[in-house]
């Protein structure tokens, strides 16, 4: 037997190599790839189930719709008005020729609106809660004034898709709320959550 200057050496062959066990690249690659599908689809999943795409959309749209009354109040000199009934929402002008509010029908933003299917809205005016009137009232008029000083009334205009509570009765879902803000009389949206009042 000869021998090496690292330790025994001889001329017969190697034991066998107990085998490696292990993963390769690829099949680590391969595991990383599909964790990070799954991931996204977690993720994108729980962001359109997590909001309301209809309520979204609706207060987004009254925004929209009340900052542009807000800032034509104040460039023509003129009152303009937002009118909740029950199922929607339609906005009237101040005619000072004829003393009394027209609704507005040359603007597109400002349509006759009724709400989707499962949305409701409810109006506090001046602490005091107002029963929504039938879309064709006879000589209808706004609950919420945008006046051409720039001022608002005092209101609160909640809009909720209603749930079924624990007890199983129905009550306002999570809510967006527009007010006043005081500061700069705007309208401002707040977010409450299910079953809140303000």
């Amino acid at each position: 037997m000869q021998t090496s200057a690292t330790g025994r050496w001889s001329s017969s062959p190697p034991a066998p190599r107990a085998s490696i066990s292990g993963f390769t690249l690829i099949e680590i690659l391969v595991v990383v790839v599909i964790i990070g599908v799954l991931t996204v689809g977690v993720v994108l999943s729980l962001s359109t189930v997590g909001g309301d795409r209809e309520l979204d959309r609706e207060r987004d749209r009254i925004v929209a719709a009340t900052d542009y009354l807000h800032e034509q109040a104040t460039l023509q000199n003129r009152d303009f008005g937002m009118r909740v009934f029950d199922g929607g929402y339609q906005f009237f002008a101040w005619e000072p020729l004829i003393y009394q509010w027209e609704l507005v029908q040359d603007d597109p933003l400002l349509r006759e609106r009724t709400l989707p299917e499962g949305l409701q809205m409810r109006l506090i005016v001046e602490g005091r809660p107002v029963v929504l009137p039938v879309q064709e009232a006879k000589n209808p008029a706004p609950q919420i004034l945008l006046y051409s000083s720039g001022e608002l009334n005092p209101f609160e205009l909640w809009l909720s898709r209603p749930e079924i509570g624990p007890s199983g009765a129905m009550r306002d879902g999570p809510a967006d709320v527009f007010a006043p803000n005081e500061r700069n009389d705007a309208i401002a949206v707040e977010s409450v959550a299910a079953g809140a009042t303000r």
